[in-house]
């Protein structure tokens, strides 16, 4: 009997990577299915834009986009939960999902495509994983079309030689301020991982496979790589811990990094949206520009409904004000419900985020934003990645 579901993805794609350690965690059934050029009939079947992950039912019942997903076999499959009983933890761990998603990005696909080492091993690895069991073509040939449409993509998630000093320093920050937080504990919130862990590890787990971050990882934060290899395999060794046993090394990961990096991007690449124009703003290490991201919009929003369901939070709101975070989340105007989570999205903005991420993630392209498109089977793609 077939299990009760199939994923395609690629291990290039860190969304792919991310549902595909949930459903591990969870014990839920499911058949892993890389994507390659042999099954791309198949894949095409269930696949609305030509995006990874996604992820099929017994009954072809079809989902893409890795949040979604991730939420929907969350409420599915409770037990074991990746959601802090909480009110503070769990918006903190949506917070921590959506850094990953919407920024670590950008510093993995940054390095990933800059440089020549880094270039020529994700060209390679995308190439051998896409032509599997076929009579493979020249693969270097397959390898230098990989790379050279990957390398012209930079600029769909903000990376140029202007903005690589902002994606840089942020890599070593958040390493340096992880590194501190995770001294005494095993995941972000104590000694059971979130949904936040899913996606963060996700992330640095394609950086620490690449030459240049891999190696500076390697050599500057040992128990960050310990940590990405435990989200290999994770599991649950007791409890979330209490907010206040956490803030110490929290707030410095959210003071110096994901409100002054992440979020004010974040609302900068929203006035945009709404305004018209490019998102252009001072970030730390520099002046930081790119298009609009439609896609990183629509996900703002949701996080700062998630931020006003928690707004009786003492704890979290002190922690919000402290830090700066609440003068970029406070609550939209107006009352909160909850039919404002919608478990997908409209067309128009997956046909957004397909236009942006075609640099993205779905990895057989080789990685970059939100569930990302992967690199077009044909050895002369023009396709996407999710």
């Amino acid at each position: 009997m077939s299990p009760p579901y199939r994923l395609y993805g690629a291990d290039l794609s860190p969304y792919s990577m991310k549902v595909r350690r949930l459903l591990e965690f969870k014990g839920i059934e499911h058949s892993w299915i890389p994507r390659t050029a042999a099954n791309q009939g198949e894949f095409l079947r269930f696949a609305k834009l030509p995006l990874i992950p996604v992820l099929v039912g017994s009954d072809d019942y079809t989902l893409q986009d890795s949040t979604p997903i991730v939420e929907k076999l969350e409420h599915r499959y409770p037990d074991p939960s990746v959601t802090p009983a909480s009110p503070a933890l769990k918006f903190l761990a949506h917070l921590f999902e959506d850094y990953a998603d919407e920024w670590v990005n950008k510093i993995m696909f940054h390095y990933r495509w800059t440089g020549e080492a880094d270039q020529i091993s994700a060209a390679q690895r995308i190439a051998a994983a896409m032509l599997a069991g076929q009579e493979a073509p020249d693969l270097e040939a397959v390898s230098a079309a990989i790379r050279e449409r990957m390398v012209q993509r930079l600029h769909h998630v903000g990376s140029s030689p202007q903005t690589a000093p902002v994606i840089e320093s942020s890599f070593q920050r958040l390493l340096a301020l992880l590194e501190m937080h995770l001294a005494d504990r095993l995941y972000l919130f104590g000694a059971r991982p979130s949904l936040g862990d899913f996606g963060l590890a996700a992330q640095l787990g394609q950086l620490l496979s690449d030459p240049t971050p891999g190696a500076h990882m390697r050599a500057t934060a040992p128990r960050v790589v310990a940590y990405v290899e435990r989200m290999n395999t994770p599991s649950v060794e007791g409890d979330f811990e209490p907010l206040d046993a956490l803030t110490a090394t929290l707030r410095p990961l959210l003071d110096q990094e994901v409100c002054p990096v992440y979020l004010a991007w974040m609302s900068a690449n929203a006035e945009a949206a709404r305004e018209g124009g490019t998102v252009s703003l001072e970030l730390p290490g520099g002046p930081y520009e790119q298009g609009v991201q439609k896609y990183a919009a629509k996900a703002f929003g949701d996080l700062r409904k998630r931020r006003a369901q928690a707004v009786d939070d003492a704890g979290l709101a002190a922690l919000m004000s402290e830090t700066g975070c609440d003068a970029f989340l406070s609550p939209p105007a107006g009352p909160v419900h909850d039919d404002d989570f919608d478990d997908g999205e409209n067309e128009q903005h997956r046909e957004d985020r397909h236009e942006a991420n075609a640099a993205t993630d779905d990895q057989m392209d080789g990685g970059g934003a939100q569930d990302e498109p992967l690199a077009s089977p044909d050895p002369a793609p023009d396709g996407a990645e999710n």
